[in-house]
């Protein structure tokens, strides 16, 4: 090794070496204070310069990229990007098609109901604005198009007796098979009625209820008793018995209401929806006029009835579905029919349910012959027709992000069998007990009967642990 003696001129002593370090340092904070400065003076400067070109008349600066990001190609400002469209769907492929749109919390329903054009591009509201009929609109913002809104007779030329909050929407096949209407005011129920007679209706479907959260969503038009008279028109309550003055004949007309449709919701099964729509498809008479439809609005609970109709009727026929394609062609006849990505996503879920099980209803003396048939074998499956009925049923989905409460730590050791855990939308819950958390949970689910809600509790034998949990309930 190359050694530095004291006599080489190369070596400089400690302090030596001290103050040079020391006066590096200085030099360079220096420099570095003096960069830092005059960049921040010519930052400033272009800053005042651009503040200055930049102004606009609302006080605001534009925003501005910085030229050194780089930026992605886009298409041209005037370039509109092509709706998108989705395709109908063959029967054999909607069951893998609903759980692909489940997924992720519904994402790609979300994404399929937010295509759909909101409303007619040419359509227009003329009739509706006018200022004798705005106060026969229940909602500003919900109003039908003057091509296809109902026109009531006007034999007496009043400024806007012909007009309704109504609209004509088609069926599947059928033009103008039903009418969607907002539901009726206090001062619009005379013109509910009129049209009801003009129209030939013979079938009312009612979709909610006379108050739903404290909040009126439809004037009575129908008398509890005896018979009110309704501007020409008297109705009486039988069945439904409309009579116009005393030189026409009484005509029946039906009314079905569906009362447990939820406010901001959906039914939690579709399977109560789609008997009563069996059952308005059986009271209506073939000749009679377009069968009216009214919720609140006329356009969400209305447009998901008349969506889940169409599309039965499409499946009889083309062994598909579209319910892309139909929401959007009824959307031309009235906007926003079905009105949030939950009433859209019950549709497919009601329409899988009819195509997995069907109509399930038998009449008494059909029953016989309905079991002789499900004890013969089914020759394609090799499988009795009880077993193969009962093998449907657990295509039925588990809905495990239901079972939050029964899954937390604290009342995982309270179930009998950890794969059999109660809903939380119908649980049992139990009183808490002071000062004691988890206190209100025990296996038990409530159940409908055939008419009443909640008319069981279905119920795991009771643990060592749970006997006291039991006898609280």
């Amino acid at each position: 090794a190359h050694g530095v003696s004291a006599e080489d001129p190369a070596f400089l002593s400690p302090p030596a070496v001290l103050s040079v370090s020391v006066i590096s340092l200085l030099l360079l904070a220096v420099l570095v204070l003096l960069a830092v400065y005059f960049l921040r003076l010519r930052k400033q400067r272009k800053a005042d310069v651009s503040a200055v070109d930049m102004k606009v008349p609302n006080g605001f600066l534009e925003e501005q990229e910085q030229q050194t990001v780089v930026l992605l190609p886009q298409p041209p400002p005037t370039a509109a990007a092509a709706p998108k469209r989705y395709s109908a769907i063959s029967l054999e492929c909607l069951e893998d098609e609903y759980r692909l749109r489940s997924a992720d919390d519904g994402k790609l329903f979300r994404e399929e109901y937010n295509a759909l054009p909101a409303s007619y591009a040419e359509g227009t509201c003329e009739e509706a604005n006018k200022d004798h009929n705005q106060e026969k609109n229940r909602y500003p913002n919900i109003l039908p198009y003057d091509h296809s809104r109902v026109v009531l007779e006007d034999p007496d030329g009043i400024p806007g007796s012909d007009y309704i909050n109504a609209s004509y929407i088609d069926g599947y096949k059928d033009k103008n098979k039903f009418i969607a209407a907002q539901g009726p005011k206090q001062d619009t129920v005379a013109d509910f009625w009129r049209m009801i007679w003009e129209r030939k209706t013979a079938t009312i479907v009612m979709l909610t209820n006379l108050k739903e959260r404290k909040e009126e969503k439809c004037c009575q038009y129908w008398p509890d008793q005896g018979c009110w008279s309704y501007g020409n028109i008297r109705v009486a309550v039988e069945d439904f018995t409309q009579a116009g003055d005393g030189s026409k004949a009484p005509r029946l007309v039906t009314q079905m209401h569906f009362t447990s449709w939820p406010d901001f919701g959906v039914p939690f099964s579709p399977i109560g929806m789609l008997k009563f729509l069996k059952k308005v498809k059986a009271v209506n008479p073939s000749h009679a006029g377009p069968i009216v439809v009214h919720c609140s609005a006329g356009v969400g609970r209305t447009g998901t009835f008349i969506v889940i109709d169409a599309m039965i009727d499409m499946m009889h026929m083309e062994q598909k579905i579209d319910v892309f394609g139909f929401v959007s062609k009824i959307r031309d006849q009235r906007s926003q029919l079905v009105q949030t990505d939950m009433q859209y996503s019950f549709i497919y879920l009601a329409l899988l349910e009819y195509y997995l099980y069907g109509d399930t209803e038998l009449d008494v003396c059909s029953l016989e012959g309905h079991l002789q048939k499900l004890h013969n074998t089914s020759v394609p499956l090799d499988r009795v027709g009880l077993e193969e009925e009962f093998r449907k049923l657990t295509n039925v989905r588990i809905m495990k992000e239901d079972m939050r409460t029964g899954n937390l730590p604290a009342n995982m050791k309270k179930n009998r069998v950890l794969q059999i855990i109660p809903y939380d939308f119908n649980r049992v819950i139990l009183s808490m007990k002071r000062g004691q958390e988890f206190t209100d949970y025990i296996n038990a689910s409530f159940i409908d009967g055939y008419r009443q809600k909640d008319y069981f509790i279905a119920t795991q034998g009771p643990l060592a642990s749970t006997v006291e949990d039991f006898w609280r309930m």
